[in-house]
């Protein structure tokens, strides 16, 4: 866990729990917008593909699904990371620690 909140909360280590889990709340907001993003990028650039309503190449777009998908499949780790970061916190607190 002290991976997690190093990496996820790189400048707020020395805040309160309650204020790092306010911080990881915001953030796992940010993953979701990033992730709507990403998917909203893979739909449209689908619906040109199949469309062909583009002059791009097909490995073009192989390459550009192929980015995103990795993308969103990071974003998606990410917000488990967040979320496993923000229970253990949330106990820590609860716990008195």
């Amino acid at each position: 866990m002290s991976t997690y909140a190093k990496v996820h909360l790189r400048s707020q280590e020395d805040l309160p729990l309650r204020d790092k889990i306010i911080e990881l709340n915001k953030r796992l907001r940010t993953k979701w917008i990033q992730l709507v993003i990403n998917v909203a990028i893979i739909v449209v650039f689908g619906y040109m593909f199949f469309r062909g309503y583009t002059t791009f190449s097909n490995i073009f777009y192989y390459i550009l699904f192929a980015l995103f998908l990795v993308n969103v499949i990071l974003i998606f780790l990410q917000r488990r990371q967040i979320n496993e970061l923000i229970d253990y916190l949330e106990f820590k607190a609860e716990r008195g620690a």
